[in-house]
């Protein structure tokens, strides 16, 4: 019987610190935080983005759509590229977002050497911007998630 009384006391004491374990553990994070500047930025460098296709579209195939009338443009959007980029260097456990941020730097760098070769219709335009806006959608997607306080997969 005290054998017994033993075996299930011993289990009770593993069960609670199992639950204390648990309920310890629940704080660990796998990815950073929220991060309101990044999530800002993002949708501001987004925009410029939208607009831009939106411009290009519109003047496709005319001598304003050349690339060297778009030089500030593409300034601008390589150091905001930077400046996201330090930053999210800068937060711990940020590896999706850095990731992120390496892919959409890539798209701003194809994009650009494309326009350097000229666009001849909006054809040309749309699945590159496409592209672009899945890229913000996932990174947009992953900053409303934290923001939420969910976690990633």
């Amino acid at each position: 019987m005290n054998k017994t009384r033993y075996v299930l006391q011993a289990r009770l004491t593993m069960l609670s610190l199992f639950i204390v374990l648990l309920t310890a553990c629940s704080g660990i994070r796998l990815i950073s935080e929220y991060d309101d500047i990044t999530d800002k930025k993002v949708t501001e460098l987004q925009d410029k983005f939208a607009k831009h296709f939106v411009t290009l579209e519109r003047i496709i195939g005319t001598k304003e759509a050349a690339y060297e009338n778009f030089i500030p443009f593409y300034d601008d959007v390589k150091s905001e590229m930077r400046t996201l980029t330090i930053r999210a260097n800068a937060i711990d456990k940020n590896d999706i977002v850095i990731k992120q941020l390496k892919f959409l730097d890539q798209n701003i760098a194809d994009l650009e050497s494309l326009h350097k070769l000229g666009f001849s219709k909006t054809s040309e335009i749309i699945p590159i911007r496409n592209a672009f806006e899945s890229a913000f959608t996932s990174i947009i997607k992953l900053q409303m998630a934290l923001k939420r306080g969910e976690k990633s997969n």
